[in-house]
């Protein structure tokens, strides 16, 4: 699989900023721009399947500040046509109209599509999609059980087809509803097109890489004014957003559409609480550029990284626990695996004997402070139970490094663990050591020792 679960900077909180609002390449250029590698996105296309797709990072400035510009590419040639400063002078008078992610036309078949006035290659006119004259796997629509079908039969990490497919289930719902239509007869344009399934599948593979222990976000900026439709002109936000957004605090300003459908569904399924900026010790920042520049303040979006200073006191930690009599087998193994995906510090299962004599199985989980909330629900969901409890316990912790050391197999990650600064554990890790002795056709204990050998 390509594209998989890769957490980086365990524990982080991540905030953002959405004062120019969100589209779903701004989120993606936010978190390039934060430090996370452009493979993450390019492996999520290839696993996709289309044909002569690549995707593009680049340095740009909006309005003075300086951001990373993510687009996609077709042929190596950007989707949604060049951006305002690649144009000509004469063609850029008229940027702050409708234009890119941030100016849609929104179709009969009631998904959003983006609106290209310049430098579009066989330009069929309003009633196509994507005015750029390639046909390779560009249709005109697509529906979402077809949208579902290859984010499955891709090379995709399961956890990032789950989220992706939750993506476009919680957007074609929203569209249902704004449109009074059943949920099958939606077919998307411009969240259908490539460039925006790659957003969608893109946001998944990035929340998953970075792993934050939460994501948070303060009020949204949706823009002001009216947005041209096949049904008329509608207000802003467009009917999708508003049912996306709905119990969720956004403002109006200047600037037209500011955000965008696939924007507000990041924001509805990713987001864990909205609010204004928490206490955090910042660690990094990034900003995402939009592709039109606005005449009154940057067209960015802000990611902010670090840790709740409560993390910082790393003996602290939640104890939730629930006992549950009525799961399949296999639902527990199912549990684990999305609450340590989530974060949880640990999980593990205790046999229990329960009221009526019944056997029984005690699910205890391990999470910080700041994930407690989270972490219940999560398990409430998937365990069934109608509730749980938990208290906070103190622990004591070993000083941990991940170093990467050189075996005769090739590369592996090995945990070291120190007490008042002296050593006095390691191990490598068991997916590395796996991987590679499958490779070389030998034990996977040949492997393990070798690494403890080299990084021990």
């Amino acid at each position: 699989m390509v594209a998989s679960l890769r957490m980086t900077e365990p524990g982080r909180h991540y905030h953002l900023d959405c004062f120019s609002g969100l589209a779903g390449d701004m989120f993606l250029a936010a978190c390039l721009d934060l430090g996370m590698p452009v493979s993450v996105l390019e492996e999520a296309v290839a696993a996709l399947g289309f044909d002569a797709v690549s995707v593009e990072a680049r340095r740009a400035e909006r309005g003075g500040l300086a951001g990373t510009r993510f687009r996609v590419l077709r042929d190596g040639e950007p989707i949604e046509g060049p951006d305002p400063e690649e144009r000509d002078p004469d063609e850029r008078l008229d940027e702050g109209a409708v234009d890119g992610r941030h100016g849609h036309r929104h179709d009969p078949e009631l998904g959003h599509r983006h609106r290209h006035d310049a430098h579009h290659h066989d330009d069929p006119g309003p009633e196509r999609g994507h005015g750029h004259g390639h046909h390779h796997d560009h249709d005109p629509s697509r529906g979402l059980a077809e949208i579902r079908q290859r984010i499955e039969a891709s090379r995709l990490d399961a956890a990032v087809k789950e989220t992706a497919a939750n993506l476009f289930a919680r957007l074609g719902e929203a569209e249902a509803r704004a449109h009074g239509v059943a949920v099958e007869r939606v077919h998307f344009h411009e969240v259908g097109a490539i460039d925006s399934i790659v957003d969608l599948v893109g946001a998944a593979a990035a929340y998953h890489h970075l792993a934050p222990a939460r994501l948070t976000s303060g009020p949204v900026n949706v823009g002001s004014g009216t947005v041209e439709t096949a049904h008329g002109v509608l207000p802003v936000p467009a009917p999708a957003t508003a049912h996306l957004m709905t119990g969720l605090p956004v403002y109006g300003g200047p600037g037209g559409e500011l955000l965008t459908p696939t924007g507000a569904v990041i924001l509805a399924e990713l987001v864990d609480d909205f609010g204004a900026l928490p206490p955090l010790i910042l660690e990094a920042s990034g900003y995402g550029l939009g592709k039109k520049h606005l005449a009154r303040q940057p067209n960015a979006v802000r990611l902010l990284a670090g840790r709740r200073p409560e993390d910082e006191a790393a003996g602290e930690v939640v104890v939730i626990e629930t006992e549950v009599d009525d799961l399949p087998a296999e639902g527990f193994g199912f549990l684990m695996e999305r609450l340590l995906a989530a974060g949880a510090l640990d999980v593990y299962f205790t046999p229990v004997q329960m009221k009526k004599n019944r056997p029984g199985t005690l699910v205890t989980v391990l999470c910080r402070p700041a994930a407690r909330d989270g972490t219940a629900a999560l398990l409430l969901a998937e365990s069934g139970s109608l509730g749980c409890r938990f208290y906070a316990a103190a622990r004591l912790e070993a000083e941990r490094e991940t170093v990467t050391v050189e075996t005769p197999f090739g590369e592996v990650r090995v945990k070291r663990a120190k007490l008042a600064g002296r050593p006095f554990a390691a191990a490598p890790e068991y997916e590395d050591c796996r991987r590679l002795a499958l490779a070389a056709g030998v034990a996977w204990r040949q492997v393990y020792r070798s690494a403890l050998e080299a990084g021990g």
